[in-house]
């Protein structure tokens, strides 16, 4: 029998996960109630009509953003709190590179779906608005910072799956790489705010952070797993 090829192989992984997850809903459930928690200690903690709501908004969207989508990263390899996925997944008679890619799109469905979400809500409890420009520059942050944070946390949920106490680690491990990107994502939430379009350095700081974490998980994942892979 012949293997199916990369595309089909990707579309069925992506598409698999995708049909799993709207059935349990947990993963989703658990991304939301920890976004909508976060907002609403923000939101007792600087009410809108303060003055200091205008220099922290960006950070505290983005913190909230964050929050929530590490929960969406460490279910890239793990079901129900279970770190058995990965070694179910090395089963499928795909590349590994394809792997990757279908975790890392599936993962930024679902994160970039909630953060939308979330982003509507921080609108209507910080009593926020967005012109056209800015709500465009938003969102292209969202979809630029979040292809890069996805990437790396699937990089490193491949290397932490098995560690006990992985999702600790997971977080350690990611937070710290993301400031970079995490320092620009906030920046440009502040032009949105502002009404400005996303600038042309920030959008190429952002293409670059993506680009050089797409390739490296391109040619490092299946050395992350080959001793997985080579268990099952």
């Amino acid at each position: 029998m012949t293997p199916p090829g990369p595309w089909k192989s990707y579309c069925t992984l992506v598409r698999w996960d995708w049909t799993r997850e709207m059935r349990r809903k947990t993963t989703l459930l658990s991304m939301g109630v920890m976004g909508l928690i976060t907002l609403f200690l923000f939101s007792f903690a600087i009410p809108p009509e303060r003055e200091v709501l205008l220099d922290t908004r960006a950070g505290i969207l983005w913190v909230t953003f964050l929050f929530a989508a590490t929960i969406g990263i460490d279910r890239a390899f793990r079901a129900d709190g279970r770190s058995g996925m990965l070694q179910g997944l090395l089963l499928a008679p795909v590349r590994r590179a394809t792997l990757f890619y279908a975790r890392v799109t599936s993962t930024f469905v679902f994160v970039v779906g909630l953060q939308l979400v979330l982003g509507v809500l921080f609108l209507v409890l910080f009593n926020q608005s967005l012109n056209v420009d800015g709500a465009i520059t938003l969102i292209a942050t969202v979809i630029a910072t979040d292809l890069g944070f996805v990437t790396v946390g699937v990089m490193i949920g491949a290397m932490t799956w098995s560690v006990p106490g992985g999702d600790v680690l997971l977080r350690i491990l990611l937070f710290p790489m993301l400031l970079p990107v995490f320092n620009v994502a906030v920046a440009s939430a502040d032009r949105a705010f502002k009404g400005q379009a996303l600038s042309t350095t920030q959008l190429l700081m952002l293409a670059a952070f993506d680009l050089t974490f797409l390739g490296a998980g391109h040619l490092l994942f299946e050395h992350l797993v080959k001793d997985v892979g080579s268990d099952v």
